[in-house]
């Protein structure tokens, strides 16, 4: 892949978060008592923390984030986030009760990022043939830009990552929307595309 991948090698990467993120939703779905979840046409850019935080409302935007990495060929991090409002009518629909300690909350979220992380890479692993698995969720709130600069350079040392990024939206009360954003070392961009033959 060069600096800048081309048109041909974005679409494969968007048809990759597609895939991953479709098994990630229904597995949400499911999660929260069989639901609609829309998801919108994933996007596949490369971008440094600014332009990352951007997709998520701006740095000031106030976010709930489960980050996980990845165990396996595919190096980087992905993260489901969720606006701070989302996130506890999330977490009061996961417990079906809105007055859970805050332990519990964090508990259910987390658990939650797991088997949509899981469902995520398994996706993922079945169009490679890698076998890819999530490391243990780690929950972080604040302002989203700070949150994703440790993010991408956690990723990338230099600071700009191919960025797989989808948005969801549940159907009903409570409405809970986010975000599944795989971000991915660009040396494991270029390993993917070869896997996939672009």
């Amino acid at each position: 892949m060069s600096p800048h991948p081309s048109d041909i090698q974005l679409d494969a990467l968007r048809e990759v978060a597609n895939i991953g993120c479709g098994h990630a939703i229904s597995a949400l779905a499911r999660l929260v008592g069989g639901r609609t979840v829309n998801l919108s046409v994933p996007r596949a850019i490369l971008a440094d923390a600014t332009e990352v935080a951007d997709l998520l409302g701006g740095g000031e935007a106030s976010v709930v984030a489960a980050k996980l990495g990845m165990v396996g060929p595919l190096q980087g991090l992905l993260l489901l986030v969720l606006p701070s409002e989302d996130s506890a009518a999330l977490e009061s629909l996961l417990l079906r009760r809105h007055d859970a300690p805050l332990e519990e909350r964090e508990s259910a979220l987390s658990e939650t990022a797991n088997i949509v992380a899981s469902a995520c890479l398994s996706a993922i692993g079945m169009l490679t043939g890698w076998r890819l698995l999530p490391t243990v969720p780690v929950l972080q709130r604040g302002a989203a830009g700070p949150l994703l600069q440790r993010a991408v350079s956690e990723t990338q040392g230099d600071g700009r990552v191919v960025a797989l990024e989808t948005r969801f939206d549940s159907v009903g009360i409570p409405a809970v929307s986010g975000q599944v954003l795989l971000l991915l070392e660009r040396e494991s961009s270029r390993a993917l595309l070869q896997r996939l033959g672009v």
